[in-house]
């Protein structure tokens, strides 16, 4: 589903990530479903794009440095995900564009926005790397939001 913003022309895309609400700590999510972002916005890409990640119940984060990792996967012949993890929920490649967020150690959470990324014009999926130290509880909602002037 995609759907405007407000009035500074963010549009939010949806996104299905099987098993996100229960990811144990230390683990990789299955790629997210294709976002074809040619299509997303009348603007031409390439945008600025920012996935936020929202709890319906917070979660406590472990000690250390716990942090949730983000990862793009472009498919840029439309259909194919780089391999590995293909539509697989492991670990991608080491040359995958890898975004990281880190949370409040022993610190309670229910929204985490990725840092603001550019996006080819291409389709893609976003991947999720649960490094809280706690398994992933509640319902557990992936945002991707895009915007051609960089005002997310």
């Amino acid at each position: 589903m995609t759907s405007t913003v407000g009035n500074i022309g963010l549009t939010s895309v949806a996104l299905t990530i099987s098993g996100i609400s229960t990811l144990a700590a230390a683990s990789w999510s299955a790629p997210s479903s294709l976002v074809n972002n040619t299509g997303t916005t009348s603007a031409p890409s390439p945008m600025i794009g920012k996935v936020r990640l929202s709890f319906s119940a917070a979660l406590t984060a472990g000690a250390g440095s716990p942090y949730i990792g983000f990862v793009l996967l472009y498919a840029l012949d439309g259909t194919n995900l780089p391999n590995p993890p293909g539509t697989a929920a492991a670990a991608p490649s080491p040359n995958a564009y890898q975004l990281s967020t880190q949370v409040t150690p022993s610190g309670a959470f229910s929204i985490v926005d990725s840092p603001e990324f550019t996006l080819l014009g291409s389709e893609l999926a976003i991947q999720i790397y649960n490094g809280t130290g706690v398994a992933f509880s509640g319902t557990v909602t992936p945002t991707l939001y895009l915007n051609a002037s960089g005002n997310t």
